[in-house]
């Protein structure tokens, strides 16, 4: 499992490289630190700033299908809860990112939901260990 030390490493890792204009799209290099079915963990550099970054998430739903049936089944049940139940702590998660200062947006109406925070410098631990999602 992936600690916050570890994304703090890749984030390290990631800016002390140089902007590389082939992996940029005007201006702007993406890289990603982090995929889950639930999050996307990216930071994105600029060819014009390189000595500034910005942290983005992305949160949205997995492609889930349960049918309501009448009468359904607990296996049913349980399944829609638990995904539910997912779905609020990852927006809970949202929320606890903008309390660490990240701006929060909503990207679609399909509902990706973003979190984006500028960054100059050494952002330390403890910033990582909000990032790291449920």
């Amino acid at each position: 499992m992936l600690t916050a030390t570890d994304l703090l490493q890749q984030y390290r890792d990631t800016i002390s490289g140089p902007v590389v204009s082939d992996t940029c799209i005007s201006g702007e290099c993406v890289s990603k630190l982090l995929e889950t079915p639930w999050v996307r963990i990216m930071v994105i550099r600029y060819q014009m700033a390189p000595k500034i970054s910005t942290i983005e998430i992305e949160v949205s739903l997995p492609n889930c299908i349960i049918e309501p049936t009448c009468p359904s089944t607990t296996t049913e049940q349980e399944k829609a809860r638990k995904f539910i139940d997912t779905n609020l702590h990852h927006l809970k998660y949202l929320l606890t990112l903008q309390d660490a200062g990240f701006s929060l947006g909503i990207l679609s109406t399909e509902g990706i939901w973003s979190a984006v925070l500028k960054i100059k410098g050494d952002p330390g631990l403890e910033l990582f260990n909000t990032l790291l999602p449920p």
